[in-house]
């Protein structure tokens, strides 16, 4: 809040009233000159501080992700359940299916050992929320935006994943017989129609891993960016090989 005090007496004269103004003038300019600088380097500071919480957040999402990857363990299971399904034609009223234990948890997507955990989005979230956002470069704010919506990609994948996983686990409580050791196989008892929704669940619970795993990767590249200082997000990623980012196509046991 500025202060103009009034001159102890007054002007006699035009000129000692123009050096009046011109004094007030000059005071005004120089208290605003002042805020300004002063809110220009308050704001770099903010600017510097948000990127380097982003980089910060970035190294610790790469950790996460390299983690998560792991995740790809799982699928052999649920290809295992895709092809242990008779035919729905089959006459028999009940059929037994052995299967390992499968890799899911109540509440959770994996296993102990190879379990999703989500990376964060806290510091950007933040970001937006307090009107920071417009302190960054264009360049980095569009690379940032690019990896927020991956990231909401990500999540519907995981939710997908989530979801098949949670059906699978009830169908164990309720057909399966558990096995004594942690990996021996469990005995599946089911009529031909409850074994192919099994198979149908497992199939679409493989999709949303591998949806979950292509989006882990894409993350991977745009963090990894966002740590080695690149910004021309847009270039990169239309140019990019997409093929590096998926499963690798199952192998033939017919072929050698």
């Amino acid at each position: 809040m500025l202060d103009v005090h009034p001159a102890h007496h007054a002007a006699s004269t035009w000129r000692d009233f123009f050096i009046h103004i011109a004094t007030i003038v000059l005071g005004l300019l120089i208290a605003v000159g002042l805020e300004q600088t002063v809110e220009l380097f308050h704001h770099r500071h903010q600017r510097h501080q948000l990127q380097e919480d982003l980089h910060n957040e970035a190294e610790q999402n790469l950790q996460v992700i390299d983690r998560d990857l792991k995740m790809q363990e799982l699928e052999p299971w649920f290809s295992q359940a895709m092809r242990t399904a008779p035919p729905t034609s089959s006459p028999q009223q009940k059929v037994r299916i052995a299967l390992p234990p499968p890799p899911c948890l109540p509440g959770s997507v994996g296993t102990a050992e190879f379990r999703y955990f989500a990376p964060s989005q806290a510091v950007w979230t933040a970001a937006k929320e307090s009107g920071l956002v417009v302190l960054l470069p264009v360049a980095q704010s569009r690379m940032q935006a690019r990896l927020a919506h991956n990231y909401d990609l990500l999540a519907d994948a995981r939710d997908h994943a989530f979801n098949g996983c949670q059906a699978i686990i009830a169908m164990r409580q309720r057909f399966a017989q558990t096995a004594a050791g942690q990996s021996a196989p469990e005995l599946w008892t089911m009529t031909p129609e409850q074994a192919e929704r099994l198979a149908t669940t497992a199939s679409d619970t493989r999709v949303a891993i591998q949806g979950l795993l292509f989006r882990l990767r894409w993350s991977k590249v745009y963090e990894e960016g966002i740590v080695n200082g690149e910004s021309a997000a847009d270039i990169k990623m239309m140019t990019i090989n997409q093929e590096r980012f998926e499963d690798p196509p199952p192998l033939d046991p017919q072929k050698p």
